[in-house]
């Protein structure tokens, strides 16, 4: 066997295969080593099972952004009273969320039209509505649930995962 692996040498004489058995170790020992392949987060074995469980992914996260913007509101009223400063920061607050929504829906729409003539359309709309949805999670946590010294945030740090079906 270890004819298999001689090779010839720059001088065109044939070196020894030792080399060639360690790259081949190597290699074997890579794979062994790899990651394991991700957990079907959504499992299904049809697209439309797949997109049900993206929907309800999806609804799971704009139920934790609805709690998180609950929890900034409470706390802009509270803080609110007597500053005036405060105050406009609530209504730019209700107009950001407004814009954002706008600009979440837009890029997802736009996806969903790209992906069209396939049946991942949906998921890919839907991985980018959680994946969004997410990141404005922690965006509110971020910069309204935090404070700038050493006091514990109001709610806990929200994950930001992928929201792709194969993920997490």
């Amino acid at each position: 066997m270890l004819s298999c692996f001689t090779r010839v040498g720059k001088s065109g004489g044939e070196t020894g295969g030792r080399e060639m058995i360690g790259i081949a170790i190597l290699a074997a020992a890579s794979v062994a080593s790899a990651p394991p392949a991700p957990k079907l987060s959504c499992p299904g074995g049809n697209t439309l099972e797949i997109n049900d469980c993206q929907a309800a992914r999806l609804a799971a996260a704009e139920g934790e952004l609805k709690r998180y913007l609950a929890a900034a509101r409470r706390r802009l009223k509270a803080d609110a009273e007597g500053d005036a400063g405060v105050a406009k920061a609530l209504a730019g607050f209700d107009r950001i969320q407004a814009a954002w929504r706008a600009y979440r829906d837009a890029e997802c729409d736009a996806l969903y039209d790209y992906w069209s003539s396939g049946t991942i359309r949906t998921s890919i709309e839907l991985t980018c509505k959680i994946d969004l949805t997410r990141e404005r999670t922690h965006a509110v946590w971020s910069d309204w649930l935090t404070y700038m010294d050493s006091t514990p945030p109001i709610l806990p740090e929200p994950k930001v995962e992928s929201g792709a079906p194969f993920a997490n």
